[in-house]
């Protein structure tokens, strides 16, 4: 982070420095946690459902911290503040004005964080390229990525989530994006939204504060993305003929990935070797593809850019077992969507597939149905064994059993499964899928050590 002044950020955020002779002190970072190094930072304590960092003010100054903001009196040296989140969003706002720093924005309901690394390695065959660590994309997480910018930056890719309508509005302002991309327009935190329109429309809130030069890349497959043909300067990539960036001469290679030739604007055409298995993983190169044509690289960076491609931890990662199998750890998150092809993607593979999935979270009334939907959608796949664990997973079993799958089994929890469990077959390829909060890595960490 490029050192600023204490005054400096007093002002950035409208707030009140409490020791004026500390005005001209520099801070060199911003931290929320006093577990974490917090020497010569900013401390900003937020407030949650079970604590509130105000409680560790005093602690984060003894451990090297510079100031702190804060929405209480306090002897120590402190910044006050109405609201210490708003305040800590105000601040990357200020901070990326800064700076003349690309800055790629990326959202949608599924393949945010897959995308964004996919964009990362392609344009980082070029620029000095900042991205969003892990899926650090919501209020707290996304200034904190922007605070990774510095004077040798040249882009920034940033990744965007949100449960509600007018986060990404609000991520919007503070990143002021010149590149959007949106992915899809699935039924993830449907719970919330209450319905793909009001998702559509929280998603498109990405394009709110879009540089006026901007551009804006989406899935041209999608069944919502095409209503943003309207505002003239959006650009569709995907397998369909209509799409500007369109996939030819594709060839599955299974859980190796694939390959497909794309041609570029200047009329160029470039050989994309993919890594990552999965047509979800295609459409997020071509999302790349296109960011990186229209920034300016050649087919060959562009290139070399989707082949040095590496997964996210937990996301479509294959990973080799002793008995010469396959474990495909795509647990990080999950929706209908993404399930199915992961599914997808476990069908394609050799031997005997098992399938171990996990509930899925935030899908509100149809959360019976779309479990059970997957399990059909297992079933019709072919996929050989099927474990499904959690409370909502028993519909994804009883999709599954009415869809004709033979072998089969329910289990609440992950310990009484791991209780049964009797191991994998020589030559298995096993896919791990539930949401995040089911912690399924937990049987990945078993499955490698056997």
């Amino acid at each position: 982070m490029k050192p600023l002044k204490l005054s400096e950020i007093a002002r950035a955020v409208g707030g009140q420095l409490n020791n004026s002779a500390m005005g001209d002190a520099f801070v060199r970072g911003v931290s929320f946690d006093t577990r974490e190094d917090v020497k010569g930072k900013l401390f900003v304590p937020l407030q949650g459902i079970n604590a509130d960092g105000h409680k560790y003010m005093e602690q984060a100054l003894q451990k090297g911290a510079v100031c702190t903001f804060s929405q209480q009196e306090t002897d120590i040296c402190a910044i006050y503040v109405d609201d210490t989140k708003q305040a800590l969003m105000d601040l990357a706002e200020y901070y990326r004005s800064l700076f003349n720093v690309t800055i790629v924005g990326i959202t949608g309901s599924n393949g945010k964080t897959s995308c964004k690394d996919m964009v990362a390695s392609v344009l980082s065959q070029k620029f000095n390229v900042v991205k969003t660590l892990g899926n650090f994309n919501n209020e707290i997480g996304l200034p904190s990525s922007i605070f990774n910018i510095d004077e040798d930056t040249e882009v920034a890719v940033l990744e965007m989530g949100m449960n509600n309508r007018w986060e990404i509005h609000r991520l919007s302002k503070i990143a002021r994006p010149n590149v959007a991309i949106i992915t899809n327009i699935g039924v993830a935190h449907i719970e919330n939204l209450g319905s793909r329109e009001e998702i559509f429309k929280a998603k498109s809130e990405i394009t709110d504060f879009l540089a006026p030069d901007g551009r804006v890349f989406a899935c041209g497959d999608d069944d919502f993305l095409p209503q943003l043909d309207t505002r003239g300067d959006v650009t569709y990539y995907g397998f369909g003929t209509l799409n500007t960036y369109q996939p030819t001469n594709h060839a599955d290679k299974g859980l190796d990935g694939s390959s497909y030739t794309v041609a570029l604007q200047n009329e160029d055409f470039v050989d994309i070797n993919l890594p990552s298995p999965g047509r979800h993983m295609v459409l997020n190169s071509l999302a790349a593809v296109a960011a990186g044509d229209y920034m300016g690289l050649s087919a060959n960076q562009i290139a070399q850019g989707i082949a040095g491609y590496q997964s996210s931890g937990m996301r479509m990662d294959v990973r080799d077992l002793k008995g010469g199998g396959k474990l495909i750890v795509d647990c990080y998150n999950a929706n209908p969507d993404s399930m199915k092809a992961a599914l997808q993607v476990l069908s394609t593979a050799k031997g005997r597939k098992v399938a171990i999935l996990g509930d899925m979270y935030e899908l509100g009334e149809e959360t019976d149905k779309m479990h059970y939907g997957c399990g059909e959608y297992a079933a019709k796949l072919g996929i050989d064994v099927i474990y499904c664990i959690g409370e909502h997973a028993q519909h994804i079993f009883e999709g599954a059993d009415k869809g004709g799958a033979w072998s089969i089994a329910h289990f609440i929890n992950k310990d009484s499964f791991l209780q049964s469990f009797g191991g994998v077959q020589a030559g298995d390829t096993v896919l791990l899928k539930a949401s995040r909060g089911m912690k399924l890595e937990e049987i990945a960490d078993k499955l490698e050590r056997e």
